[in-house]
């Protein structure tokens, strides 16, 4: 394969494989278009259930900010989107593999999938062998979102790994990596009568001089021990497992209707990691360690054209935001009313500023 070749290349070569009409879906994301075209029913349902709450139809006829062009085959060769010789490492995440050359992003996947993002025309496209189908979650995670999410940055939505709440106005953003509490939290202040953006992902825009996080709501992923901690998920009729995710997901409107909000803007920025104490602590903590923080959850790895940019939408968020750690404990009713406390005072410094305008 030359070391030129173009998402246009790659497209040609999915449409020569597979002569047939192609499956065509679109999204509307937060008014970014991306439209689907694959030769699989399954890849093609994957994507629909991550994207279910932005699908627009399935004729994928509307205008499209993004293409993605997913096609199957039994075998990977290197006509398909194999690095070139001359790509430079970004990330390396085990089996998954990241690498760009010029304008292109390249994913690996083991030997299971291959893609080409060309972030100049905003094209995605991918080829993912056959038994690799049958985790949905592989699919929509670890080959679809990864360049996916390097495109939407393209067109001014930028993912960042946090969870995001609303109450009363106020705005607070939990970033953390998996497995810090994130999801749990969420559901104990959901039920609380919060608004949820997500669990895992919200969209961060500039308007003016301000960030608003922007909803992404996946279903909300939970292990074994949230559910024993929180006794309405048995309420939970349906939940999604995964033949490689230690976690089940379930739709938050099924157990929680009309908690979904589609945006805030953040005034509490709060990293959470579980301490295995009792008792909670709030720490405040500088601007510069907040942003810190904040870029190992900006899904920076896969962007050099749009790192500086990415860096400053964290530097608003971060002096827009009042920024803590927080240290979960095991007493599950006494972290609630620390953050209540929190998000509390934040609005009623609010008011007080409002009033004093």
């Amino acid at each position: 394969m030359s070391d030129t070749v173009s998402a246009t290349d790659l497209t040609e070569i999915g449409r020569q494989l597979f002569a047939g009409d192609l499956v065509r879906r679109s999204y509307d994301v937060h008014g970014i278009g991306t439209r689907l075209l694959t030769d699989s029913a399954a890849v093609a349902a994957a994507i629909d259930s991550f994207l279910s709450p932005f699908a627009s139809g399935n004729n994928g006829t509307t205008g499209a900010g993004i293409e993605v062009f997913l096609f199957t085959t039994d075998e990977l060769d290197e006509r398909m989107a194999a690095v070139p010789p001359g790509a430079s490492p970004l990330y390396d995440w085990g089996p998954l593999k990241f690498f760009h050359a010029g304008t292109s992003r390249f994913l690996e996947l083991d030997t299971r999938a291959r893609a080409l993002a060309d972030v100049e025309h905003r094209r995605l496209v991918g080829f993912i062998r056959r038994d690799a189908l049958d985790s949905g979650w592989l699919v929509s995670h670890q080959i679809f979102y990864p360049l996916w999410g390097q495109l939407m940055k393209e067109c001014g939505l930028y993912p960042f790994h946090a969870a995001g709440l609303t109450r009363n106005n106020t705005g607070l953003l939990l970033a953390g990596r998996s497995g810090s509490g994130k999801s749990t939290l969420t559901l104990q202040l959901v039920r609380r009568g919060y608004g949820c953006l997500g669990d895992d992902t919200v969209f961060l825009r500039q308007t003016g001089s301000r960030v608003e996080a922007l909803a992404f709501p996946e279903e909300i992923n939970v292990t074994e021990e949230t559910r024993r901690l929180l006794p309405e998920l048995a309420k939970v009729e349906k939940f999604t497992v995964d033949p490689l995710r230690d976690k089940a997901s379930f739709e938050l409107e099924s157990l929680f209707p009309a908690s979904s909000v589609s945006r805030t803007e953040p005034e509490l920025l709060v990293f959470p990691e579980i301490s295995g104490k009792d008792a909670s602590t709030l720490m405040p903590v500088t601007r510069t360690e907040a942003l810190a923080l904040c870029m190992r959850f900006g899904f920076f790895f896969v962007d050099p054209s749009t790192a500086g940019r990415h860096f400053e939408i964290l530097s608003v968020l971060v002096r827009q935001a009042a920024c803590h750690r927080l240290e979960a404990g095991l007493d599950q009713q006494e972290l609630e009313r620390t953050v209540e406390s929190l998000v509390s005072t934040a609005g009623g410094n609010r008011s007080l500023d409002e009033g004093m305008a």
